[in-house]
């Protein structure tokens, strides 16, 4: 079913669009939320939670790429649900890689908009990156794989993925910096 048909189906409130969205983006949504949980029951948890705030995002939303939407909230959900497990002392391995990016990260934004100019402005940034330095990052800060699954998954070396990550927050923090965005 295609991502129209099944978001047609959320228009018209059929809980069908559920079970096709899950078969559709349920094995990219479990990766997401494990990658950055390490947790099987908390990666589920957060899956579900995904359909219901997809159910209750559309309508009125009607998103572009409904793969993408569904990946965004369950990003959003396992970041969540990683931060409540840190105020819990609670360890992941993603703490780390989250903290190698956070000196080049503006303060959290104070509003819708500050959050829209953010992400417009990573969205040029990143195109504005070579192939290989956008597949470092986005594997790296989006789906949060290690270093040493980046460099085998891509066939290069852990040195080369680390170099390029360090040099690519650094483009990024002077970028924020050109463009008036706070650091």
């Amino acid at each position: 079913m295609t991502d129209i048909q099944i978001i047609e189906l959320f228009f018209r409130r059929a809980e069908e669009a559920i079970a096709h969205l899950a078969e559709k983006y349920g094995a990219m949504c479990r990766t997401i939320a494990r990658r950055i949980l390490w947790d099987e029951q908390d990666s589920e948890e957060c899956v579900n939670d995904t359909w219901i705030q997809t159910w209750n995002a559309i309508p009125p939303q009607r998103p572009g790429y409904l793969g993408g939407f569904v990946g965004r909230i369950t990003r959003n959900l396992a970041l969540n649900r990683l931060a409540y497990n840190r105020a819990q002392k609670r360890d992941s391995t993603l703490v780390e890689t989250f903290a190698e990016l956070n000196d080049s990260l503006p303060d959290p934004v104070d509003s819708v908009t500050d959050e829209v100019i953010f992400r417009d402005f990573l969205d040029r940034f990143l195109r504005r990156q070579s192939k290989e330095h956008r597949r470092y990052f986005l594997r790296r800060y989006w789906y949060g794989m290690s270093v040493r699954e980046i460099a085998q998954e891509c066939g290069v070396g852990e040195e080369k993925v680390k170099s390029a990550l360090f040099r690519t927050r650094g483009k990024l923090r002077r970028a924020m910096e050109e463009e008036g965005i706070c650091v």
